[in-house]
């Protein structure tokens, strides 16, 4: 379910390209199948208001009701906003509005498949230190974020306080909440999806057709960063400041 910053995108492509040997087992649910619920989740997190949760209750409703999973498939999803917006953004300090999501997500999946269904939340995690370093770099790349690093970790103590989130998550879901750190998985086999395999028992069968996994979203190098944040303070309008990034990144 989250948290960004944490290997999920690593993950996800790892799945996303071992779909065929992955789908007679379980079906898997990533950003391309959830965009209604993570625009949902995306928005609550932001608002925090009844209106948005209602929004992320009807949409993964919907999501789950269009699944044919048969007798023998599990369903694995997985994206990072599930758990909302990245923490860090303008007036989003935290990962507050996670327990919340989780809680409503778990009714909609014992309303599809019954109360005896085997759900696990699990999240991936990171180290403060580094993850605020990673999150304060993504932000300057793929928003108008003006704050230097120091201002930026300043301004957003609790960003990084996973523990905080997971207890609060485990006071309102009667689902197991599993959390898996960055620096003990990345090595693992299949890397950070790694965990999302076991949890799903994939036979060690199954195992030996899995294509390697990638390291993906790497953080820029200084100096790229040094000129998008400089970027990000111009007087560029929006259109222009994309265009300028995208030729400064290679895209």
């Amino acid at each position: 379910m989250g948290f960004h910053k944490t290997g999920t995108t690593s993950a996800q492509a790892f799945l996303r390209a071992n779909a065929k040997h992955l789908w007679p087992v379980m079906a898997l649910g990533l950003r391309q199948q959830l965009e209604p619920v993570l625009f949902a989740t995306r928005g609550f997190s932001t608002w925090r208001d009844p209106l948005s949760l209602e929004k992320i209750r009807r949409r993964f409703a919907d999501y789950l009701a269009g699944l044919d999973l048969g007798r023998k498939r599990g369903l694995l999803v997985s994206c990072e906003e599930l758990a909302g917006h990245m923490a860090g953004r303008s007036g989003l300090p935290s990962y507050g509005a996670t327990p919340e999501i989780a809680q409503v997500l778990e009714a909609c999946v014992v309303e599809r498949f019954g109360a005896d269904a085997e759900l696990t939340f699990a999240f991936t995690t990171r180290a403060p230190g580094p993850w605020m370093r990673s999150a304060w770099a993504e932000h300057v790349k793929s928003s108008r974020m003006e704050l230097d690093f120091d201002a930026f970790a300043e301004a957003n103590p609790e960003a990084a306080d996973f523990e905080a989130v997971l207890a609060a998550t485990r006071a309102v879901v009667q689902a197991p909440v599993e959390a898996f750190r960055l620096e003990e998985i990345s090595g693992a086999a299949f890397g950070p999806a790694t965990p999302l395999l076991d949890l799903m028992r994939l036979p060690g069968s199954r195992r030996t057709r899995l294509q390697p996994p990638r390291h993906m979203n790497r953080r820029r190098d200084p100096e790229t960063l040094d000129q998008l944040l400089t970027l990000n303070r111009s007087e560029l309008d929006k259109e222009a400041l994309k265009r300028a990034k995208d030729a400064l990144l290679g895209r």
